[in-house]
């Protein structure tokens, strides 16, 4: 899909920005509460601190997370709430298939 495809695709457009896998756990941590870096390494193990701040700047930069020292979802991020919990519930049953 090219650049000027994505503009009429809302869902590749959703996928660009938090379509990552550390994006997405990212969300689910913010999901539960509000967190420090510290407590969103805790909540992800294997991902480091360099990945950690890199993602979070982008989610702030697309609206997704704010705060400074403590993220915290905005009204957008939390809106993910719902797809997430589909999401989840759709891989467990990948990981119950033969």
């Amino acid at each position: 899909m090219t650049d000027d495809d994505r503009q009429f695709c809302a869902l590749a457009a959703g996928l660009d920005v938090v379509g990552d896998l550390w994006s997405m756990l990212l969300i689910r941590e913010l999901l539960v509460a509000p967190a420090d870096e510290d407590g969103l390494l805790d909540g992800i193990p294997g991902m480091d601190r360099a990945l950690l701040c890199d993602r979070l700047d982008w989610l702030r930069a697309n609206g997704v997370v704010e705060g400074d020292g403590e993220y915290r979802l905005t009204p957008l991020g939390r809106g993910l709430d719902g797809t997430l919990t589909v999401l989840a519930r759709w891989g467990r049953g990948c990981t119950t298939q033969d």
